[in-house]
C-alpha cells in the first residue's frame, strides 16, 4: 500500500472519530461495539477537563519519546475500554499524529506554541475579518504555483480571502493560476542564481528579487487563467510595491479593460505601496507605468480581508539568500503587506555539490542563520519549513536516494526547531528512501523522469498530504481550545 494511501486511511479514520466526538448529541453512543463519550455532555467526566491542554499533549509525546512499545500498549488499553472519555479520544489523535510519517515537528519543549499561534491567527481571520499573509518561498519544486496554489485555495475557502497574491512585473516561468504579459523594456535583479543578475544595492524587497522598468513607458497585464476557481479570479485590491526611486512615476490601473484610477508616485528614498480598488470578478488587471526608471518590488492581487498566500519560486535557490536582503527594507515591506508567516521549502539544490555529512551540517548552520535573520525582522513571524523531497541519483548504475539526503534533512530539521519553527518532512511523507522511484513509476506518474521534481499530479498529491496533515493538527487544536474554555 502506498504511503499516501495509508495516510489517507488514517486521516479518514481520525476525522470520523473527531466528528463523532464533536458533533453527536449529549448521550453516550456505541460505535462498532465501543461506547464513545460526547465531551459536550453535561454527564462528562469533569476531571478529564480539569487537566490543562498542554498536559494531555505532553503525556502523549513523553510516552512516544520514552518507549514506542509503551505507546502501542497505551492505544490497546484505550481501545479495550467499554467507554471512551474525551481525554482518551484526544490522546489517540495525538498519538496518531506522532506516528504519522507526514507529521509536523515542533521545538524541544514538546509543545506546539508556534502551530497554535498559526491557528489562532486563522481563527481570528474567520471571526473578525482580519488579514493574514503567508509567503511561500521555495526552489523549483514550487514553480508554476505548484503546491502553493493548492494550499492557498484550501485556506481561502475555509478562512476567507481571495486572489493569487504577490506577482512579479516580469514573469519568466508561467504559472497555472495567472498569466503575466508585459510590454516595454523590463529586466530582473535577483538575490539567487547567477551573480550577473545582482543589484548594486540590497533592497530586494519581499520577493527577494525585483523588476526594473527601463523604458519611459511600460505595461503589465495580469489575467487569471480560465481553469482556476473564482477565489483566484476574484479580488478587490491591487497593490504595487515600488522601490526607492529618484524620479516621479505615474501609474494607471485598469480592471476588466476599464480605467480604475491614476496615481502619481513622487520620488522617495524608501519603498512605497500604491493601492488600487479593483473589485474584479474576472481576474483581469493591467498597470501602465509612465516616467523614469523604476524598480517594481511586486504587485499583489488580493482581498482586503482573509488569507493571502504568495508563491515565490527561486530556480536554483538554496534558501541561503535571505540575509542578503536589506533588513530595514524587508521590515517595512513585510509590515505594509501584512506578512505574518513564511513557508521555506528548500534543500534540493544543496544536494548536488554535497559530498559529506559535514557539508550537510554546514548547510544546516547557514539555514538556521536565515531563519533567525527573518525572525529578527519580526520576532512574531511564524516560520514553517518543508524539507526536501526524495531525490534519486545513479550509483554504480542503479538509482538510489542521494546518500546525503537524510543528513541534509536532519540538519534542516534541527535548524528549524532550534530557531523556533515548525518542520514538515516531505521526504518521509512521500515514503522515505527510494520513494521518488516509486512515484515516477506509478500510474499515472507522480514524479518527473529526472527523479527530482514532481509531475503536476505528484505536486497535487504531496499538497494534499501536507494540507491534510495540517488539518489534522487543526482538529486537535480545536479540541484543545474547547476544553480550555
Amino acid at each position: 500500500m502506498k504511503p499516501y494511501s495509508i495516510l489517507l486511511f488514517i486521516t479518514l479514520s481520525l476525522c470520523s472519530l473527531g466528528a463523532v466526538s464533536l458533533y453527536l448529541d449529549a448521550n453516550n453512543i456505541k460505535l462498532a461495539g465501543v461506547e464513545l463519550m460526547n465531551f459536550d455532555s453535561d454527564q462528562m467526566d469533569t476531571a478529564s477537563l480539569s487537566e490543562s491542554k498542554d498536559s494531555i499533549l505532553l503525556k502523549a509525546r513523553e510516552i512516544f519519546l520514552k518507549d514506542s512499545a509503551t505507546l502501542a500498549a497505551k492505544k490497546i488499553e484505550i481501545f479495550k475500554k467499554p467507554s471512551r472519555s474525551f481525554h482518551d479520544t484526544l490522546l489517540l489523535l495525538e498519538i496518531a499524529s506522532i506516528e504519522s510519517s507526514a507529521r509536523f515537528y515542533y521545538d524541544n519543549s514538546l509543545t506546539n506554541t508556534t502551530m497554535d499561534r498559526f491557528f489562532d491567527e486563522l481563527e481570528q481571520v474567520k471571526r473578525d475579518n482580519t488579514f493574514f499573509r503567508i509567503i511561500h518561498y521555495g526552489d523549483s519544486q514550487i514553480e508554476m504555483d505548484r503546491i502553493s496554489s493548492f494550499i492557498r485555495e484550501k485556506l481561502q475557502r475555509s478562512f476567507g480571502g481571495s486572489g493569487p497574491g504577490l506577482l512579479p512585473a516580469l514573469e519568466v516561468t508561467p504559472k497555472y493560476t495567472v498569466a503575466v504579459q508585459t510590454s516595454g523594456d523590463w529586466t530582473r535583479k535577483l538575490t539567487f542564481g547567477s551573480p550577473e543578475f545582482r543589484s548594486k544595492h540590497n533592497k530586494y524587497g519581499p520577493m527577494a528579487y525585483f523588476c526594473v522598468k527601463n523604458s519611459p513607458s511600460a505595461k503589465v497585464l495580469y489575467t487569471a487563467r480560465d481553469n482556476t476557481s473564482y477565489k483566484n479570479r476574484s479580488f478587490n485590491t491591487c497593490k504595487v510595491i515600488i522601490g526607492a526611486n529618484s524620479t516621479q512615476q505615474e501609474i494607471k490601473c485598469f480592471s476588466n479593460n476599464k480605467l480604475v484610477d491614476t496615481k502619481t508616485v513622487e520620488a522617495s528614498s524608501i519603498e512605497q505601496i500604491i493601492s488600487f480598488s479593483t473589485d474584479s470578478a474576472e481576474g483581469k488587471v493591467a498597470l501602465e507605468f509612465n516616467g523614469g526608471r523604476a524598480e517594481i518590488l511586486g504587485v499583489s492581487l488580493e482581498n482586503k480581508t482573509g488569507v493571502a498566500l504568495d508563491n515565490i519560486p527561486m530556480r536554483g535557490g538554496s534558501g541561503l539568500m535571505f540575509a542578503n536582503i536589506n533588513a530595514e527594507s524587508l521590515k517595512r515591506t513585510y509590515q505594509a503587506l501584512g506578512v505574518k508567516m513564511v513557508i521555506l521549502q528548500y534543500g534540493g539544490n544543496a544536494l548536488p555539490g554535497m559530498s559529506s555529512k559535514s557539508g550537510a551540517e554546514y548547510y544546516g548552520k547557514r539555514f538556521y542563520d536565515q531563519i533567525t535573520y527573518l525572525k529578527s525582522i519580526d520576532p512574531q513571524l511564524i516560520v514553517f519549513v518543508i524539507g526536501p523531497a526524495d531525490m534519486s541519483v545513479k550509483r554504480n548504475g542503479e538509482l538510489k536516494t542521494h546518500e546525503h539526503l537524510e543528513q541534509l534533512r536532519d540538519a534542516m530539521k534541527s535548524a528549524t526547531l532550534r530557531a523556533g519553527g515548525v518542520f514538515w518532512d516531505m521526504y518521509e511523507a512521500m515514503g522515505g528512501n527510494g520513494s521518488m522511484i516509486e512515484w515516477v513509476r506509478s500510474k499515472p506518474s507522480l514524479g518527473s523522469p529526472d527523479y527530482i521534481h514532481f509531475t503536476t499530479k505528484g505536486a497535487q498529491k504531496i499538497s494534499e498530504i501536507f494540507y491534510q496533515s495540517l488539518m489534522n493538527e487543526y482538529e486537535m487544536y480545536k479540541i484543545r481550545k474547547k476544553t480550555s474554555n
